[in-house]
């Protein structure tokens, strides 16, 4: 019995160690080249390296009833850099920009979002040019957004 197992064992080993080697291979074949000059006329101009590049980001602005959590004044056109579920998140933002130099103010909206803004304007021509400005000094900023407080001005001065 030890025999015939020795022997299938045997026959099974010399089988599984057989070459994977294909038999026939096709010739290789060189294929053709062809060389292709290509000339090119190039003009340079004088570019300005001090230039800055545009931002071209479109400005996002969004309509919301808010009413003001930490800051002074509540204006029309808010320039939103950061929106935080948790309040002390928006705290730390509002410190750093503080330090920054910016006078920015704390904002709840509806579905408990606290917004911070960078700065806030009665005309939204000034809040869309603050905000071109702020995401271009700032690449951190780069998302900052525009908030329009749906509150009328009497409901401002009442807070």
């Amino acid at each position: 019995m030890r025999i015939i197992v020795s022997v299938i064992l045997l026959a099974f080993i010399t089988v599984s160690c057989g070459t994977n080697k294909r038999v026939y291979a096709p010739p290789f074949e060189e294929e053709e080249t062809e060389t292709v000059v290509v000339k090119e006329n190039v003009q340079t101009t004088a570019q300005n390296p001090t230039k800055k590049t545009e931002n071209t980001k479109p400005v996002v602005s969004r309509e919301e009833n808010v009413t003001m959590t930490h800051g002074d004044v509540l204006k029309r056109y808010n320039v939103i850099v950061g929106s935080f579920s948790n309040v002390d998140n928006a705290l730390k933002l509002q410190a750093k920009l503080n330090g920054m130099g910016y006078h920015s103010i704390i904002m709840k909206n509806s579905a408990g979002m606290s917004r911070v803004s960078i700065a806030g304007f009665d005309e939204e021509a000034s809040a869309r040019e603050e905000l071109l400005k702020v995401r271009e000094q700032y690449p951190e900023f780069a998302d900052a957004w525009l908030l329009i407080s749906s509150k009328t001005k009497y409901e401002m001065k009442m807070i």
